[in-house]
């Protein structure tokens, strides 16, 4: 009876431990169900009709349009992990924190981009 007792110990304290694992896992803070577009918050307009600031625009399936600046867009594709979004386009990788479901700064150059 002792052993049994002890063999139920472990396999709720495994239940237990599993669970809290998989609920800990990092769950992806943006959803991309609509097409959503970013814009560079604290640009302002330079009179110069080539430096448009940064704009990021997220499709729902994984496609990504990046101006870092200027007036070239580049098309990518994209991934959302947790809080991070990485943009691949033009064989450059562009990583983006999460702060909100509204804004995401950029962790290279500190830029932020808010939702439109």
């Amino acid at each position: 009876m002792n052993q049994k007792f002890t063999t139920l110990k472990t396999f709720i304290f495994l239940l237990i431990s599993a669970t809290l694992l998989l609920s800990s896992c990092k769950k992806d803070q943006l959803t991309v169900d609509q097409e959503k577009v970013f814009l560079q918050v604290d640009h302002g307009d330079s009179g110069f009709p080539y430096n448009s600031g940064w704009h990021l625009t997220l499709k729902p399936d994984g496609v990504a349009d990046i101006l870092p600046g200027g007036d070239i867009w580049w098309r990518g594709t994209y991934k959302i992990s947790g809080s991070l979004i990485t943009v691949k386009a033009d064989n450059v990788t562009y990583k983006f924190e999460i702060v909100s479901e509204t804004e995401i700064k950029d962790k290279t150059y500190g830029v932020v981009l808010k939702l439109q």
